[in-house]
């Protein structure tokens, strides 16, 4: 799963667009999931647009966070040797981000987006999250990149070939 946030890497990254290209061409099996209000030619590649209102990224994060824990999607070892503040991290997600009702409204989604979006996540192995400049130059960078940052920690898809949250500034 190519999850691309924050960045229309048809024009602003060309190279590592022609690369995701020719991979889902190679690999139709490779999701792509494209968070951006706008729909722009990195969407066309995506099996998933989501067309969030500006700025509520770390929201959707936020409740990806909170819904992957409810679903009991934590890898407890790697959380355990390789984080600290889960517990403080999962509290400050749900004020913003509790369910997937509050996600959606918040974010101008339908229910069944955000669910398609956290299933897919918590279902696939592998999964990268892309981002850029639309994510950590906002004025809210710092909370929208944790946020990214968290959920990868939290299922300890991060360290290992083909997962972890990747800046492409």
């Amino acid at each position: 799963l190519i999850v691309l946030s924050g960045s229309n890497l048809a024009w602003c990254h060309p190279v590592l667009y022609q690369r995701i290209v020719k991979s889902k061409e190679l690999n139709p099996n490779i999701k792509i999931i494209t968070i951006d209000p706008r729909r722009t030619q990195t969407s066309d590649i995506s099996d998933l647009h989501l067309s969030i209102r500006p700025g509520a990224d770390a929201i959707l994060f936020n409740g990806l966070l909170v819904w992957l824990e409810a679903a009991g999607e934590i890898d407890q070892r790697f959380v355990n040797a390789s984080t600290e503040g889960v517990e403080q991290a999962l509290l400050s997600a749900k004020q913003s981000s509790p369910d997937s009702e509050t996600v959606a409204a918040a974010c101008g989604l339908s229910v069944d987006e955000v669910e398609q979006f956290y299933g897919l996540f918590a279902r696939t192995e592998r999964v990268i999250t892309v981002f850029s400049q639309g994510i950590n130059q906002s004025s809210s960078g710092v909370d929208k990149v944790n946020s990214i940052i968290n959920c990868h920690l939290l299922t300890g898809r991060i360290g290992r070939k083909g997962m972890g949250p990747f800046s492409c500034t």
